[in-house]
């Protein structure tokens, strides 16, 4: 009697029979690696259920941060004035609130607006210092976000003026005209013209007043610059006698006018 031995290294796959089909080779190949097939199609399976649980506590955690934004903006907006200590309490819980919303949920749309907000109250706190530093870390984090970066320059810029850096400032101010979406050039040309003004450089001054006029036409500082560079283009033409005089008189009194009625216009 003749017996064979068998080869544990002998290959199984090699006895498949050539002439199987596609669907039987596909088969037997599933029947071999069994083990691997059940754990890939559960993988298979559970992928969607993961993402949408992601998904769902994103929108959670979205949910909760404006919640908490909505209350820092009532904090911040209730302060009233006839009441000093109350005014300066609030406006201390709606920074802890939005340093809350950084802290808990810092990829949320809210956390950029938050960041913002605190550097608005840290002004408000005459706090100048803390509040070019927060503006300043909005740049570093969100300035992909053109819109809202026009103002945090803008406020930026603001705020070194309250803090008697005149040279900052302009650089601040400047930055928002090299922002391509800012939508506040306009009203940052004017406060560039007034600082040259100030600084006593007409030519300067003028140089922004025409251009506020010649690329915003429409803009609610349009006027006053076309009244400016008016004002200007009189004093150059300079008159015999008081001519000169009267025309800094002049230039003074419309530039008082002309800041009266775009006072509220600021942000």
């Amino acid at each position: 009697m003749s017996f064979k031995i068998k080869d544990p290294n002998r290959d199984i796959a090699a006895e498949v029979p050539q002439f199987m089909t596609r669907m039987e080779r596909l088969w037997f190949f599933a029947e071999t690696h069994r083990r691997a097939v059940i754990v890939g199609l559960l993988l298979l399976c559970l992928l969607p259920l993961a993402i949408g649980i992601i998904v769902w506590l994103e929108q959670e955690k979205e949910e909760m941060a404006l919640e908490l934004h909505a209350q820092a903006v009532q904090l911040y907006r209730d302060r009233p004035f006839d009441d000093p200590e109350k005014a300066n309490d609030n406006l201390k819980r709606a920074i802890s609130i939005y340093r809350e919303i950084l802290e808990e949920f810092p990829r949320t749309s809210s956390a950029e607006l938050a960041l913002y907000f605190i550097g608005n109250a840290l002004v408000d706190q005459k706090n100048y210092t803390g509040a070019i530093e927060t503006y300043q870390n909005y740049v570093d984090r969100f300035g992909h976000n053109g819109i809202l970066l026009g103002l945090v320059y803008q406020r930026l810029g603001s705020t070194h003026l309250l803090n008697g850096d005149h040279e900052n400032a302009v650089k601040a101010f400047s930055q928002v005209l090299a922002t391509p979406d800012a939508l506040n050039k306009d009203q940052v040309l004017f406060e560039l013209a007034k600082l040259e003004e100030e600084e006593s450089q007409p030519e300067k001054a003028l140089a922004y007043y025409q251009e506020l006029f010649e690329l915003h036409p429409t803009s609610p500082f349009a006027n006053e610059a076309s009244i400016r560079v008016k004002a200007f283009e009189q004093l150059e033409k300079g008159d015999q006698g008081g001519a000169d005089a009267g025309g800094e008189a002049k230039l003074g009194q419309e530039r008082q006018e002309g800041e009266e009625a775009t006072e509220e216009k600021e942000p």
